[in-house]
């Protein structure tokens, strides 16, 4: 046996048998030590610019509901309750999330081609049956659940994967793969009302899903992988749980995503309550997601210098504190500003979260994990919070016969006090995980 050893080590080949036999196998493969992240570079930034179709196609979709969230109300299915509409966009930003534990550890194990395949195929149909969709039910099972999963398998691989390419810059890069939400949200809402009055809702929807099918093709073949396979490890890694900074960071988070797509649902249905012309609420969706742009590159460009919490902890704050001031919007003139200052921060809170998760992840190989559970624990958030305002505006404006709301009357005062309320002690708990990682007197970059 030694002389087996001896001749093994003589020979640069590993004793143990296992790393033995990948050495032999696999003598070009990857080492068993990752190089550390190339921090820029031609394929960490066009990496950047994958993960933005990624995320564009994914989270840029769920900000666009409320275009879908008032035409479903007005034209398709007026029967429906705002809070039963709602829970279509809801369990799609559910899905959206929730699928990320399985698919942060399959990414982590090498998996990203059938992710990316099962993904967009998810996505694509999805749409393609909402196209076909005249009931509740089916436009629930295709835009709700059939596109919420593969919005999970493509979001996820993108923030995962890219997260990977940096350290000193990460925040930055985060924030221009997270302004694909953004513009999603621009594009997919004025090309969705455009269509619809030339050609109807049938062809609107499957213009989406060509637009997405092309995006998406085209950031995979941007998006690679950078760290070896990790075959082994738990989808679910209860050892992170005992790390308070990580685990309050994943609570406050997830109560502050339950808050974070109230108003993206009930903007445009809010501004007709208020006097808005029809075409002018339509675009207020539009103009937000556009103020969103400069929310998800701007703060984090910040938080490079000052730290990922230095910056995500104070936008929590003031995002809370921007939604309890609808409450003294009458006007056009105050909506539309007040629509853009939340947009602006609250954008830097949706794409901050990936990179703090990189800031407490011990490992890079163990990211994808990381963000995946913190993922699935945030779905329950956004799984409750739409649905919960749309139960609370019922029960505060006047109904006919049928049960449906008043849209002349309807109170929005218990919809933005909830996700006012959601968001600041959201911010609370994202406080305390800057206190268990540095110290309650720590003023330095975190």
């Amino acid at each position: 046996m030694k002389n087996c050893q001896s001749h093994e080590a003589s020979n640069g080949v590993p004793t143990d048998n296992g790393k033995a036999a990948e050495a032999i196998a696999a003598p070009v493969a990857q080492p068993a030590t990752p190089q550390p992240p190339p921090n820029g570079g031609l394929k960490a930034w066009l990496a950047v610019l994958g993960g933005f179709f990624f995320v564009l196609n994914s989270w840029g979709m769920a900000n666009s509901f409320g275009v879908f969230q008032t035409y479903y109300a007005t034209t398709m299915l007026p029967t429906s309750t705002p809070s039963a509409i709602s829970w279509i966009g809801s369990i799609q930003a559910f899905l959206l999330l929730f699928v990320g534990v399985l698919c942060g550890r399959a990414l982590d194990a090498g998996h990203y081609n059938v992710i990316f395949a099962v993904g967009t195929f998810f996505e694509v149909f999805g749409m393609m049956m909402t196209s076909l969709g005249t009931k509740y039910y089916q436009i629930f099972l295709a835009q709700g659940v059939c596109v919420g999963v593969g919005s999970g398998l493509i979001f996820t691989s993108g923030v995962s994967i890219v997260a990977t390419y940096f350290t000193t810059r990460r925040a930055f890069a985060m924030g221009l793969v997270s302004s694909g939400s953004s513009v999603g949200g621009i594009i997919y809402p004025i090309a969705v009302r455009q269509i619809i009055n030339h050609t109807g809702f049938g062809w609107a929807t499957r213009a989406m899903a060509f637009i997405m099918l092309g995006s998406l093709l085209l950031g995979f073949v941007l998006l690679r992988p950078r760290l070896p396979p990790r075959k082994s490890g738990p989808f679910f890694d209860l050892e992170s749980f005992k790390d308070p900074a990580y685990t309050s960071f994943v609570i406050g988070l997830a109560l502050a995503f339950m808050a974070y797509f109230i108003p993206f649902f009930y903007i445009e249905s809010f501004a007709l309550r208020i006097g808005t012309s029809e075409h002018l609420s339509f675009y207020i969706l539009a103009i937000m997601n556009a103020a969103g742009t400069l929310g998800r590159i701007v703060p984090n460009f910040i938080a490079d210098r000052v730290g990922n919490l230095n910056v995500i902890i104070p936008i929590t704050y003031i995002s809370g504190l921007i939604v309890l001031l609808w409450l003294t919007v009458h006007h056009t003139g105050n909506l539309i500003t007040i629509s853009i200052m939340y947009s602006f921060f609250s954008g830097g809170l949706t794409n901050s979260a990936p990179a703090v998760v990189g800031l407490l992840s011990p490992e890079l190989n163990m990211i994808g994990t990381r963000v995946g559970m913190m993922l699935t624990i945030c779905s329950l958030g956004t799984l409750i919070g739409a649905p919960v305002a749309g139960a609370i505006l019922k029960s505060q404006s006047p109904t006919d016969a049928r049960g449906i709301i008043d849209s002349d009357r309807a109170n929005y005062d218990g919809v933005f006090i909830f996700s006012g309320i959601g968001l600041l002690v959201g911010a609370v708990f994202m406080n305390y995980t800057r206190i268990a990682k540095k110290g309650l007197w720590y003023f330095g970059k975190v």
